[in-house]
């Protein structure tokens, strides 16, 4: 029997490379509104996109709260938009052994999910421009409109519970990802943790935050598969 019922997958640093993409989008976001945000060193390792706007816009206390949600209804497009325009020009590099493992967990009938920060509509052209399919997730949560990992992380579980039918209890969960921010996700809503060094954390990095698992990529599809069982 299975140990987990539902598996999460992050996507930046997890699933797809985690380069320049993100901030290079937030930044022109910005800048289409006026604001200059200064993206080294990037605010939104682990972060929702929602969360990656309420940071940078604590930049300027001369906007009310207010405003500022304003803002990020106006900027949300803008970097959506940035972002599916580049992946679909220049593509976008999956991480060692993703599309591999994602087809080998379909064929053995185990259907993951997402659970990024992404906003949901760029989703789909990020997967596709690394050679995966958006079908492949039919369930998870998203970063639109979500100001902590955590409350995408419920929203992950209720669309599990949605497509399998039946309640997914938290224990009954794993998230895969590779920043402390995904670890603490899983912590705060009673899921496990596998944690991946395939992003901008090491190994002992990740081992500081003490992970339930921790692969340094998901090239060991056997390795993984032990983790399940």
């Amino acid at each position: 029997m299975a140990r987990f019922d539902a598996l999460f997958f992050d996507m930046d640093g997890t699933l797809v490379e985690n380069g320049a993409l993100m901030p290079a989008a937030f930044q022109q976001g910005f800048a289409n509104h006026g604001l200059k945000i200064e993206i080294s060193p990037w605010k939104g390792s682990g972060c929702t996109d929602w969360e990656v706007m309420d940071r940078y816009l604590k930049d300027f206390p001369e906007f009310s709260d207010e405003q500022k949600e304003a803002l990020k209804e106006e900027i949300a497009p803008d970097v959506k938009k940035l972002v599916i325009e580049r992946v679909r020009q220049q593509g976008l590099k999956a991480l060692p052994g993703a599309p591999e493992l994602i087809k080998i967990l379909h064929k053995k009938g185990m259907i993951p999910g997402l659970l990024t920060g992404n906003m949901e509509e760029i989703v789909g052209p990020k997967l596709e421009a690394a050679g995966m399919d958006r079908k492949d997730f039919p369930y998870g949560g998203f970063g639109d409109h979500c100001p902590k990992r955590s409350i995408t992380a419920q929203k992950a579980l209720d669309s599990a519970s949605a497509y399998f039918g039946h309640s997914i209890e938290p224990a009954r969960a794993l998230i895969i990802g590779d920043t402390p921010n995904d670890i603490a996700c899983a912590r705060a809503v009673g899921a496990a943790v596998l944690a991946v060094a395939s992003g901008k954390h090491s190994m002992e990095q990740l081992l500081e935050h003490d992970p339930d698992f921790l692969l340094r990529d998901l090239s060991d599809p056997d390795g993984f598969l032990e983790i399940l069982q």
